[in-house]
């Protein structure tokens, strides 16, 4: 069931953000693996909102670098990805970015609205009261790759409007409007810092448009922290210590202190103390 403003409004609310999708999301091209995702939450926690960001891996230079993303992902694999992460986390908020790869040999992807609609769905289920915003597909130097995107960011307005009839928690954002050029490309296909920033800047006026329409729940009390910032930050490419996936909650959870968040100090600790014991 799709959920509705009068099932779950509401403004001002911890954002449990998703980061959902394929290399972009993930922060291929950027210099520090940050994606948009650090220039987003710079902007919100600026602003004086609460952010964490989730997901079962962790990418960029910056503490709150959770992504569910994977690199060559096309829709299908990142929907199979969300089946584990959505309830997994439950976020308030998922940022969708998905369909580049179903077009790295051009031609046409008739099914692709479809499966991001089942897959929104889906998320809808997996995490009731969530809002989801998806983007349209960058711009890119490879012309047959690029007619097939545009085909598709066509197939997404369509579900915009069949979401927009259904009251649904949605909003459909354009990155070809303001988004990165393909002036802002580090290679054919992937923004650099420059294009990420833009990135980031069409992030915020959909959070802002679902803000302001009351879309946002609270997040679930499911243990996952209200804030992000309390975690080490991971080199870029880095799964960190403490996977999301293992623990079935965020990684960067303060419960237990530095022992619980960096279990290898944790064995070191017990070794040490086992040596003394022998010792004595």
């Amino acid at each position: 069931m799709v959920p509705t403003l009068a099932q779950n409004g509401g403004k001002n609310v911890a954002l449990r953000i998703m980061p959902l999708g394929a290399s972009v999301t993930f922060g291929v091209g950027s210099t520090t693996g940050d994606s948009y995702r650090k220039d987003l939450r710079d902007m919100l926690t600026k602003s004086g909102m609460e952010v964490n960001m989730v997901g079962q891996k962790k990418n960029g230079n910056f503490a709150d670098n959770d992504v569910e993303a994977t690199p060559g992902f096309t829709i299908a694999q990142i929907a199979n990805s969300s089946k584990q992460a959505a309830p997994m986390f439950k976020p308030n908020l998922v940022l969708v970015d998905a369909g580049t790869n179903n077009c790295n040999n051009g031609g046409t992807q008739p099914q692709a609205g479809q499966q991001v609609e089942d897959m929104i769905n889906q998320i809808y289920a997996a995490s009731p009261g969530a809002t989801v915003i998806l983007a349209t597909i960058l711009q890119t130097k490879v012309a047959n790759q690029d007619a097939c995107r545009v085909d598709i960011n066509k197939q997404y307005q369509t579900i915009a409007a069949q979401f927009a009839q259904k009251g649904a928690k949605f909003a459909l954002v354009d990155m070809r409007s303001g988004g990165p050029t393909v002036n802002d490309l580090a290679d054919q296909r992937h923004p650099n810092d420059a294009g990420y920033q833009k990135m980031a800047n069409v992030w915020q006026k959909g959070i802002q448009e679902v803000m302001g329409k009351g879309f946002l729940a609270a997040p679930a009390g499911n243990g996952v922290p209200l804030n992000g910032d309390d975690a080490t930050p991971a080199a870029a490419g880095s799964s960190g210590s403490l996977q999301q996936g293992q623990t079935g909650v965020d990684s960067k959870t303060t419960t237990g202190g530095a022992a619980a968040r960096f279990p290898s100090l944790a064995g070191l600790a017990l070794a040490i103390v086992g040596a003394m014991v022998v010792l004595a």
